[in-house]
């Protein structure tokens, strides 16, 4: 027997799924055990049992196609560990069969749907019809999940309906029968491929679900994705190759759909709906239908649904659409880590919602797996001005991530206008105000020096705090304020020499506020939380009140003591008792994540823990922060904490 491992079977595709989601490294070391070169003694035994497989295979246009070729048990062999023997003679209506071809890369899949077994192998057809040899190339097993039970499988001698084939066509073309088996579909298998490095790679998958899991919407088909393996063979090559295949059985009537067409992974907003229960979406825009009603030889009714399936589903409509559209019109390289982003309504005729100098917005911006990746930014130009602009530092992976996806033309959701850091806040029409910003904390006290010198509101002096002037955004902008009457004082804090126009060293809250009248100060602070803690505190013992300091920190508003439990490192199991629902943190997302991948629609609001809004019970378990980050007392921040160590489980009421 040939027991060498293989090695990493990913192609590119699956290995970009891997990345965003953080298994790239498990499944490397996973992929070089579990996917073989080879059939184990297992294998070499399941195929022969079964009265089916699915197959799925590419067209000279680069159409996948799948379909089910039939036969009785035994008509899959597999004499050796290097091939299986397929003993089949498919009807000429299937639209697999002209592909079946000496030379031709297939992907097949056994799949037992009574014991819930299933099995891949993926290679290259040899021989001739009735005579066929698949010779492997990759073989590996599934898991056991998402599998109806369609037991008592009875051999018919079929009388087959007229054949429908439409090429260069529409869903919404297709006849309310036709429609109506979509809608009522219980189980679909799924034909994609790859162009790798080794050649085209061909699969055949299983997808299955309550009845109308797929969802129609206009010329398009939504699939939602549950946790799986996370190999992500079929999403791989989805998004490699950009295109996909369905067929969708009925085992009670032989009717049977196949569909190829064109493929994207998409996220919930672009569809209009969720299902509770899916970690990802993906759509097929068919393009190319054959329906051939009454054509399998094998029947059953669906016994019992895959307990999998129970706790998931069905679609539900999205909250009216509150979100706005924008496109991307402008990036400015502010320094090396911080880019501007310019945004406009992509929305014909609509215009943004206006927006006070000082709120944010919350983006979703679709990742390659094809869920959001959500985050909140301030808005950090004039609130004058009918465009948004965002200014982002790379520091962290979802703020790398934008960096790398947000281009001029990028198209993505994000929320109206919210928050409180305004000058609104201080209830003053007149007043000293003192902008204090440390880092990337300037964003939205750029945006407050445009709204307070442009209205006239009073004295306006705005500090820049920075390590180094090469880190210093908007240098020109703020001297642009500056000769409008802006104070500005610019610190550069990891130097003791400073260019012409900074002061070396950190802010000294004493000597700047001497001879002030403190009474008419109103203080705006926003950086890091221990820049922000430090700078309040200062400001409280020198006299200014507390009612005279407005924060931002990055860190919640309470600006306590840092708790700083160490963080799991493996999946630990989360129940939202309020939902009745149980799933699994996993490592490097927040418990607000891991509970939108549940299908949850927790409330929030910054993302960062500074608003409070994602405030939870938790009533078993415990968790830690980031530094800085505080919860409000018996009160759990969804959108910051992660499962504690030591934490085995934890139980969350959702408010």
């Amino acid at each position: 027997m040939n027991n060498a491992v293989s090695k990493s079977p990913w192609h590119e595709g699956e290995l970009a799924l891997q990345r965003v989601v953080g298994v790239e490294q498990q499944m490397s070391e996973v992929g070089s055990k579990v996917v073989r070169p080879f059939l184990t003694p297992q294998l070499q035994s399941f195929f022969p049992q079964l009265p089916f497989v699915a197959a799925a295979a590419m067209d000279g246009d680069g159409w996948p196609w799948v379909s089910l070729l039939e036969g009785a048990p035994g008509f899959v062999h597999a004499p050796d560990e290097s091939r299986l023997d397929l003993a089949l003679s498919p009807p000429a209506d299937d639209p697999l069969t002209p592909l079946l071809t000496n030379g031709a890369n297939i992907g097949l899949l056994g799949i037992e749907l009574h014991t819930r077994r299933r099995n891949r192998v993926n290679g290259v057809l040899k021989g001739s019809a009735a005579e066929w040899q698949l010779e492997v190339v990759h073989a590996f097993g599934n898991c056991p999940q998402y599998i109806h039970d369609w037991s008592a499988m009875r051999p018919v001698l079929p009388q087959p309906g007229s054949v429908l084939s439409m090429r260069d066509s529409t869903l919404v073309q297709l006849p309310e029968q036709v429609l109506a088996h979509i809608d009522r579909a219980l189980t679909a298998f799924v034909g994609s491929y790859a162009r790798t490095d080794q050649g085209i790679e061909v699969d055949a998958s299983h997808r299955g679900g309550k009845p109308g899991f797929i969802r129609r919407l206009g010329a398009d088909l939504i699939l939602p994705d549950f946790a799986g393996n996370r190999f992500f063979n079929t999403l791989g090559n989805v998004l490699s190759s950009g295109r996909a295949a369905l067929a969708i059985p009925d085992f009670a009537s032989g009717d049977v759909l196949h569909l190829s067409g064109e493929a994207r992974l998409v996220d919930e907003e672009s569809v209009r709906a969720r299902y509770p229960g899916a970690e990802r979406y993906w759509c097929l825009t068919p393009r190319h239908i054959v329906w051939r009603p009454g054509a399998l030889h094998w029947r059953s009714h669906a016994n019992e649904v895959a307990v999998e399936v129970e706790p998931h589903g069905p679609w539900e409509s999205l909250a009216p659409f509150t979100l706005q559209r924008v496109q991307v019109t402008a990036v400015v390289q502010e320094t090396p880590e911080i880019r501007s982003f310019y945004l406009k309504s992509s929305q014909q005729g609509k215009a943004l919602a206006p927006f006070t100098a000082g709120q944010f917005i919350t983006l979703r911006v679709p990742r390659l797996d094809g869920t959001p990746l959500v985050r909140s930014y301030t808005l950090s130009a004039s609130s004058r001005q009918t465009s948004y602009r965002i200014s982002i530092k790379a520091e962290g992976e979802g703020s790398r991530y934008l960096h790398e996806a947000l281009k001029v033309g990028s198209e993505l959701a994000i929320s109206k206008p919210t928050g409180s850091f305004t000058a609104e806040a201080s209830g003053t029409d007149r007043a000293h105000w003192v902008l204090l910003g440390g880092g990337i904390g300037i964003t939205p006290l750029v945006s407050l020096a445009h709204e307070l010198t442009d209205t006239g509101r009073g004295q306006v002096t705005l500090i820049q705090s920075v390590r180094d002037v090469a880190e210093a955004p908007f240098g020109k902008e703020l001297l642009d304020l500056q000769a409008q009457g802006l104070q500005l004082r610019r610190h550069v804090t990891g130097s003791e020499t400073a260019p012409n126009g900074w002061i070396p060293g950190r802010v000294l809250l004493a000597q700047l506020l001497a001879e002030q009248e403190l009474s008419e100060l109103q203080l705006y602070l926003c950086g890091p939380a221990t820049f922000v803690q430090r700078y309040h505190q200062e400001a409280l013992e020198l006299g200014v009140s507390a009612g005279q300091i407005h924060t931002e920190a990055f860190g919640p508003s309470a600006l306590t003591q840092a708790y700083a439990a160490p963080v799991a490192e493996q999946p630990v199991e989360v129940s939202f008792t309020h939902q009745s629902v149980v799933t699994q943190w996993q490592p490097s997302e927040s418990l607000l994540e891991t509970a939108e991948k549940a299908g949850l629609n927790p409330v929030f609001g910054c993302r960062s823990g500074s608003c409070g809004e994602c405030a939870c019970t938790m009533t078993a378990g415990e968790v830690a922060y980031p530094e800085g980050i505080s919860p409000p007392e018996g009160k759990v921040l969804l959108c910051s904490a992660r499962p504690a160590a030591h934490s085995r489980k934890l139980v969350i009421h959702l408010s």
